[in-house]
């Protein structure tokens, strides 16, 4: 019986092998995730900078410095931070920009967006954001925190959340626009922004009503839909895909598309040098 089972065993091992070594390799789509600052002031977020004068010539020929190193990818497709119901109203300004119909707003989309996708001879941009998923839990944290005597906590993340808005906002400063977008994302300045909803929101309310953890739920569950939006836009034959988001997705957003093996991570810095 021995016998037999380990004859079986290494069949099924041979079998394995076989058929791997028969398949041919996928070509992965290669994903380079951006993060960047909100370019117009107020935005969604509750901590945001303030607003930097991105229209201004110094900044406009930064702007085109970058989109101009970015062009080198050859990227297939271009996705940005805007919602997937409203992809007619983007094609209709794309196309209006194209035939030089229309001036580029100070948003980030349309000033990096649309202006890589012009670079890359790109017809269409890809809106892939779900706005409702938004934090619906938000209302409540304040009210279960001063329940549970844990306000310290947002007061903490407060703190936190200023200390990385001011030291974005010195990098700002002091570089260009090439610079902030390396700045922020490095690997350290990912994980503290993350850190905000991980170390302080999710103790609220733990052991009870758990409204902390629902609150980064909402955080990931939009992520996560953002991230099916991706997954569904991408067609075996794009090889390079640029996505222009807000910092603060991207950490969650690249743990998902580094764990998918259809996909192949490419890192900010080692593009822009």
């Amino acid at each position: 019986m021995t016998f037999i089972k380990t004859i079986s065993t290494f069949s099924i091992t041979l079998l394995i092998v076989t058929t791997t070594f028969g398949q041919k390799a996928k070509n992965k789509t290669k994903i380079l995730l951006i993060g960047t600052i909100h370019f117009e002031t107020p935005h969604l977020d509750e901590f945001e900078l303030k607003a930097d004068d991105f229209l201004s010539s110094k900044r406009q020929l930064e702007l085109e410095e970058l989109t101009g190193v970015l062009k080198r990818t050859n990227a297939d497709k271009v996705m940005i931070e805007k919602p997937f119901d409203q992809q007619k109203l983007i094609d209709s300004l794309y196309n209006a920009y194209l035939q030089k119909s229309y001036k580029l707003t100070v948003s980030e989309r349309e000033q990096i967006g649309f202006r890589l996708a012009e670079k890359l001879n790109l017809k269409h941009i890809n809106c892939i954001d779900v706005v409702s998923y938004r934090m619906k839990h938000d209302s409540l944290l304040g009210v279960t925190a001063k329940e549970k005597n844990q306000v310290y906590l947002l007061k903490e993340l407060s703190t936190d959340a200023k200390k990385i808005l001011l030291e974005i906002d010195n990098v700002l400063k002091r570089n260009s626009i090439t610079e902030v977008i390396k700045y922020i994302n490095k690997e350290e300045l990912l994980q503290r922004n993350l850190s905000l909803y991980l170390k302080y929101l999710a103790k609220v309310g733990a052991g009870e009503n758990y409204i902390g953890a629902e609150s980064v739920s909402d955080w990931y569950l939009r992520n996560i839909a953002i991230y099916s939006n991706i997954m569904n836009q991408i067609s075996a034959n794009d090889k390079y895909v640029i996505l222009i988001f807000g910092q603060g997705h991207i950490p969650i957003l690249k743990h998902l598309i580094q764990n998918n093996d259809d996909f192949e991570l490419v890192e900010v810095n080692s593009v822009l040098k």
